[in-house]
């Protein structure tokens, strides 16, 4: 009976082990086919991340480029493109639109096209401005990012748009008047935005990046041109108690302080033909200049004589050793050339197009016939011979002295301000250590000869000289589509 029993057991339980094996062989399949999947969805969504990511970084060289091409001194500057961009320091209306267009070979990228199927249309501007790009004044360029090495593909980036920005593109509502002004460009003066053209206007930089995969991204960023607050208050300044002018008896030499406006624009009030920040020193400086020339300086005094000399009244940032300094380092940071002295000359003197912004650390002596533009500042002394000349801002501030001579005939259009904050140089470079300050200590201005014709104050070459900045970011943000 026993062995019988034991018998069906055994039967009963034939086929089980092949029953699990198979479970386990479906089990591990299904990991196994997880495994998989999961591995191609990592894959897909790593190649997704990687090409997210492509179009970000293609997107941020575009307005980058767009940002560097807005610098006046850049070699493709948009300004240089006839009827693209207004003269430098003048505004960009609202409604005037600039495209970079940036297509691949045999592509045509039309942003204005705002059909459902173009891929390249830009529909993000009437979220901005509240009407169709159509409605803008347009005006296209090309991409230079494929320039920089042959063969080599650039950015995938589609297109750049450059506008001016307002407070409904920006939704801000900057005077409180409970209304986003979508008519009145919005400027930046270092510190804030405004609506009434205090500082350098604000543009709107907006890039689309479309990858092969159709991987899109949309970048912003609002830029303004860099303020460096150089305001003069006479045509030629001594900032520092103390101060001394040897002058020329030379009949054609005059300072002038009323407005040459040379570009045509309304001029500017007249400032005194001299100023000076230190009582007694409108008189001592007077007094040097020779009776038979009183009447060669002229500005908002009264008809000479006695010359126009008188105290004034200076920006903060040109007030203190230490602001001055800081105004120095400010212009340092930005400049187009930086040169250590002593110098005997200048690499690039800039042109009325093209000004540069030029530092020399330490003491600079330019001789012959040559005519500068832009902003000059000279940490030592400035010396200049025969018919050197300048169009912009002359900034001597450190030793604060200037020595000019010789028979040219050449002239200083702008400005020009002399501030001492640095002790004498021992080592003759010019340099020396800082004054304790605050007040500047005394300037010198020695002007010999028979020739030269002075120093005048000119609103359109001091302007044009500080429209040369680079553009700094403002703000960045994804637009999100």
């Amino acid at each position: 009976m026993r062995s019988t029993m034991e018998n069906s057991t055994a039967h009963a339980q034939k086929g089980v082990a092949l029953l699990i094996s198979i479970f386990a062989l479906l089990l591990i399949s299904g990991v196994a086919v997880a495994l998989v999947v999961m591995s191609g969805t990592e894959t897909s969504v790593a190649a997704n991340y990687r090409s997210s990511t492509q179009a970000f970084y293609a997107g941020y060289a575009g307005m980058e480029e767009g940002r560097g091409r807005l610098w006046p001194g850049h070699p493709n500057s948009l300004f240089a493109i006839a009827n693209f961009l207004p003269v430098v320091g003048t505004v960009l209306p609202v409604g005037q639109v600039r495209y970079i267009l940036n297509p691949s070979p045999g592509e045509v990228v039309n942003p204005t096209n705002l059909v459902a199927t173009n891929p390249d249309a830009d529909f993000e501007y009437q979220v901005e401005f509240g009407v169709a790009v159509t409605a803008a004044t347009v005006r296209t360029t090309t991409s230079i990012s494929n320039l920089a090495l042959a063969n080599t593909p650039g950015p995938l980036f589609k297109w750049v748009r450059i506008t001016p920005l307002t407070e409904r593109a920006a939704g801000i509502d900057l005077n409180g008047d409970a209304v986003l002004n979508a008519v009145t460009p919005i400027y930046y003066d270092g510190n804030t935005r405004n609506l009434t053209s205090t500082g350098k206007q604000v543009f709107r930089i907006t890039a689309l990046a479309v990858m092969p995969n159709g991987s899109r991204r949309i970048l912003q960023t609002d830029v303004s041109g860099i303020t460096l607050n150089l305001n003069f208050a006479s045509a030629l300044t001594f900032d520092g108690a103390g101060s001394a002018l040897f002058p020329p008896n030379s009949n054609v030499y005059t300072v002038n302080g009323n407005d040459a406006a040379s570009c045509g624009t309304t001029p500017e009030g007249a400032r005194p033909a001299v100023g000076v920040v230190n009582p007694g020193d409108d008189v001592s400086i007077t007094a040097s200049i020779p009776a038979n020339r009183q009447t060669k300086y002229t500005g908002s005094g009264p008809p000479p004589p006695p010359a126009d000399v008188q105290q004034v009244a200076l920006a903060p940032n040109m007030q203190t050793v230490a602001t001055l300094e800081a105004l120095v380092d400010t212009i340092r940071t930005n400049a187009d050339q930086v040169i250590q002295g002593p110098a005997a000359s200048l690499p690039n003197m800039g042109t009325a197009a093209s000004p540069t912004i030029t530092v020399v650390n330490g003491n600079l002596d330019l001789q012959g016939a040559q005519t500068g533009y832009g902003i000059l500042v000279v940490t030592g002394n400035f010396s200049a011979g025969g018919s050197v000349g300048w169009r912009g801002i002359i900034l001597v501030i450190g030793q604060g002295t200037m020595t000019v001579s010789g028979g040219g005939n050449n002239s200083y259009e702008g400005a020009v301000l002399l501030a001492r904050t640095r002790n004498n140089d021992p080592t003759g470079t010019g340099i020396g250590t800082l004054l304790p300050g605050p007040a500047p200590g005394p300037t010198l201005l020695d002007w010999a000869g028979g020739g030269g014709n002075g120093v005048h104050y000119d609103s359109c070459t001091i302007r044009n000289a500080t429209s040369n900045v680079v553009y700094r970011v403002l703000s960045f943000r994804e637009v999100s589509e």
